[in-house]
């Protein structure tokens, strides 16, 4: 007989610890070892029950979501699922805080009264616990050291030496490529006839918005090409990273929108519910078809991206539970362009890089603080 999972519910609301309970708990395999109210007693809770995942609210008295996630990761690293109740831009900060901190997942809380909505998010936490549990989370030392000291870790860290990071060639220039387009504020009015710059797709699934971030934070603003991010991630949530990451990044990130065009400089996040389609002409289009069982899926806008851009395409796959992404990355490989698999060490889950690397697919198999500096190589930044 399996063991039960333990679970930690952190809520100040005790009518919602109630109903996360009896939620949980209908699947036999799952059993609430305790409850807590807010952050210091989850501290606390954690200490003395050590549970396989903790539910953790967002919004608490004494100390909220963040701190909270900051201190367990610090000090009792476990597999953490953010509860928000709202999504509005406030909440939605603080709930991209707590995963930039080390929280693995985000999904919103069940609606009180209305019994269909109850019943999917029963299956939807269900599903989320026991696939987040099984995560093996490391230490996050950000939360004991100094500001200055953890500056002065990142700093002497996020460089990997030579024999990992292979002197690459430049993309190659689709038909009148310009070799340094000069940054432009998008408009649709200027859109491009022909691809004149390179594309970058990173894919990526759970513990992605903290690696997206740190990715796209090692790129300089007038990094010389298009970025087309897709995430999977909770319905709701995408317009919310996309303001996360336009507030921590010097390069402007935008949701991609029907019609817009893909320009040098600027990311674009692919929106939940939908796949991105790009249009010979670089426009984009979205698709809300289930194509696949994953919407945004990776493989479609890698495939697609590709068709349109050819050898000029860069792929990235990150973290994630899956394939999605191995196929887009093989279409990539097969055109002459490059592709980037996140390592097994600081992936969260190492499923969607490995079905890439089991393929063939991943020229390259890099840590996260690698892959920053591979891209500016890549298109020909030096610094």
């Amino acid at each position: 007989m399996n063991i039960p999972l333990r679970i930690l519910v952190v809520d100040d609301s005790a009518l919602m610890r109630r109903l996360l309970r009896d939620l949980l708990e209908s699947d036999p395999e799952i059993h609430v070892v305790g409850e807590a109210a807010n952050g210091r007693e989850a501290l606390a809770q954690v200490d003395k029950l050590r549970p396989d995942l903790i539910t953790l609210d967002v919004r608490m008295p004494v100390m909220d979501g963040i701190e909270t996630t900051r201190q367990l990761m610090a000090y009792h690293p476990t597999p953490i699922l953010v509860l928000t109740a709202s999504l509005n831009s406030y909440e939605i900060d603080i709930t991209f805080e707590m995963l930039g901190a080390g929280a693995l997942d985000v999904m919103e809380k069940p609606r009180m009264g209305d019994a269909a909505a109850i019943e999917d998010a029963r299956r939807l936490l269900i599903r989320k616990v026991r696939l987040l549990s099984r995560v093996k989370v490391v230490t996050h030392l950000r939360g004991r050291r100094p500001r200055s000291a953890v500056s002065a870790a990142v700093a002497s860290t996020s460089t990997t030496p030579p024999a990992v990071r292979p002197k690459l060639p430049p993309p190659p220039e689709p038909s009148g490529l310009l070799p340094r387009p000069a940054r432009r504020a998008p408009s649709a009015s200027t859109a491009p006839l022909a691809p004149r710059f390179p594309v970058v797709v990173i894919g990526a699934s759970t513990g992605g918005p903290r690696i997206v971030r740190q990715i796209l934070a090692d790129l300089p603003d007038d990094f010389p090409a298009a970025i087309i991010v897709v995430q999977h991630i909770a319905q709701g949530f995408s317009g919310g990273m996309a303001e996360w990451l336009a507030t921590n990044l010097a390069l402007p990130v935008h949701l991609a929108t029907e019609g817009a065009h893909l320009h040098p400089s600027e990311v674009l996040l692919v929106p939940d519910r939908y796949d991105l389609l790009l249009q010979p002409d670089a426009t984009i289009h979205l698709s809300g078809l289930p194509l696949l069982l994953q919407r945004p899926a990776i493989d479609i806008a890698m495939q697609s991206v590709v068709t349109v851009f050819g050898a000029a395409t860069t792929g990235v796959l990150l973290t994630g539970m899956g394939r999605d992404g191995a196929l887009g990355m093989r279409a990539i490989q097969r055109a002459g362009g490059l592709t980037i698999a996140q390592d097994e060490a600081t992936s969260t889950i190492f499923g969607m890089p490995r079905a890439a690397i089991e393929l063939g697919a991943a020229a390259l198999v890099l840590p996260a603080a690698a892959i920053g500096t591979t891209l500016r190589e890549r298109v020909g930044v030096l610094s």
